[in-house]
């Protein structure tokens, strides 16, 4: 993607026009909190800890909770202890049965998640003013307090997958019904219906300029980025030849408002007066001439199940999932069931998170280390923090460089060690600054922490019971004489308990996973 634009453009939708006026007017930066962002939220009810009924596979119910959920806490431990490493996988992988009603009660504040893009172009003609902060709050909310984990996970993945940066002119708009419609709608169903629901969203067709995309001047953004980044991969089996023809396919994809159509502004439309009818051919395969929209959806049908999306696709999810380097026979493995299930997300996820899969991963292999947006949720799990004003967090994020949605390029946020191992600074001064409650309404209760910390095996000492807290006990006994030794030099009260929390969350067995 070039990224250029045209100095000034007319557009038939006044509607349009003005939103597109105005993205190019408001400053790339954060925006400042305006009025219309959600207030404080209703004070948390106090944690109340089940007994656990079993104590067979807590290890192995750790380690899923690890690759299944943005970091660990008691409470939910505790609850997948208590139904089993086999019923809980299967009920996160059921997310709609999955009772949401806290997180849907924190989100129902804002105004702009349930709106289509022709309601969101009307209500908000400056998306500065609130519109794209909501959408980045409800992301962050939605990572701490929802019970649907592993689906948010997925959530995650998607974004990164078909990453659009809301900050791209008319994606201020078109990115939350991209997020609702098309990565939320479809995390957890099948690849060819992810795959189709992104190539008609509005927000993909502005983002990757397929909206300019005309028969006899195609613009190959979109057709390059389906190939090398949504399906085959960059090492995929297609060449220059297979950009330019499916660029053709796509021709006439666009959005109302964007050309001489008429309808709602704002809306995917195929525009049959700027369509290439011609023949066609992509990865060896005719594509007859006259076709129209049907090209474009050929297209997709035939990259969706194709053995090298299977193979990229399956490693990226297992890379995600497991390790940075997972073993060939794993990838192997999920491409397969990708294929022999018609691209079947839950089933991929499924085995991934299998026993013998995760315990197929050689402990010689990397750890993962949490990006900014997993540790703050993480930690935020942990003490469960009853965030008042998601605002600040967000200016936190931002400062460790994970800002939801704001990623410029479209192969999304980096999921590798060399992008983030080496702004370690930035991430002990998040967990400082969260645990020194310097991060307006976000401050973590010293009740609420010896709560949780009375909540750890019997005879646990003070460290012991903090690394409970944090991860169920994988810190190990180094962190625990650290953190001993730190409370020993000063007087116990709450802000040094909070101190040594922070400490223990510093350790690289926080910060790794």
């Amino acid at each position: 993607m070039d990224g250029t634009r045209a100095p000034s453009r007319r557009f038939a939708s006044p509607l349009i026009q003005r939103a597109y006026d105005t993205s190019t007017s408001v400053s790339a930066g954060m925006p400042t909190r305006p009025p219309q962002t959600p207030g404080p939220r209703a004070a948390a009810p106090p944690l109340q800890v089940p007994p656990p009924t079993t104590s067979s596979g807590s290890e192995d119910i750790r380690s899923l909770l690890r690759r299944a959920t943005f970091g660990f806490s008691v409470p939910s431990y505790l609850e997948a202890l208590n139904m089993g490493y086999d019923a809980w996988l299967e009920w996160q992988l059921d997310w709609q049965n999955v009772d949401d009603a806290v997180l849907q009660g924190r989100l129902a504040s804002y105004s702009s998640l349930g709106l289509t893009n022709p309601e969101l172009l009307d209500r908000f003609p400056d998306p500065a003013a609130g519109l794209t902060l909501q959408l980045g709050e409800a992301r962050m909310e939605r990572m701490v307090y929802t019970r649907r984990q592993l689906y948010e996970r997925m959530v995650e993945f998607w974004t990164d997958h078909f990453n659009i940066n809301q900050l791209d002119e008319l994606c201020q708009w078109f990115k939350t019904s991209d997020d609702r419609d098309v990565i939320r709608r479809h995390a957890l169903g099948t690849f060819p219906e992810i795959l189709k629901a992104s190539a008609h969203s509005p927000a993909m067709i502005w983002y990757l300029d397929n909206y300019t995309n005309v028969a006899g001047a195609p613009n190959e953004n979109y057709a390059r980025e389906l190939q090398e980044l949504h399906t085959l991969g960059a090492d995929g089996p297609f060449d220059e030849f297979d950009v330019a023809e499916v660029a053709r396919c796509f021709t006439g994809w666009t959005v109302h408002g964007s050309g001489s159509n008429q309808g709602r502004p704002g809306n995917f439309f195929f525009d049959p007066t700027l369509h290439d009818y011609g023949q066609k051919t992509v990865l060896g395969v005719t594509i007859p001439a006259g076709g129209g929209k049907s090209d474009g959806d050929f297209v997709l049908d035939l990259l969706a199940m194709h053995p090298a999306t299977a193979e990229f696709v399956s490693r990226k999810l297992a890379r995600y999932l497991l390790s940075y380097d997972p073993p060939s026979s794993v990838v192997a493995d999920v491409a397969q069931v990708f294929l022999s299930t018609g691209g079947d997300i839950k089933a991929m996820v499924r085995h991934l998170l299998q026993p013998g899969t995760v315990a197929s991963v050689p402990p010689n292999r990397r750890p993962k280390l949490k990006r900014p947006l997993h540790l703050a949720a993480s930690l935020m799990r942990a003490v469960l923090v009853d965030v008042q004003f998601p605002f600040f967090l967000l200016d936190e994020i931002d400062q460790m460089g994970h800002r939801p949605f704001y990623w410029p390029t479209p192969d999304g946020y980096p999921d590798d060690l060399e992008s983030w191992g080496n702004s370690m600074l930035a991430r002990w001064t998040f967990v400082t600054r969260f645990m020194g409650r310097d991060i307006t309404g976000t401050q973590p209760d010293v009740d609420q922490i010896n709560n949780l910390l009375g909540s750890a095996p019997a005879g646990s000492s003070t460290p012991q019971a903090i690394d409970w807290m944090l991860t169920g006990g994988a810190l190990g006994p180094k962190v625990h004489a650290e953190v001993q030794r730190y409370m020993n030099s000063l007087n116990m009260n709450g802000v040094v308990l909070r101190e040594a929390v922070a400490l223990a969350a510093v350790s690289p067995g926080y910060q790794f996973y």
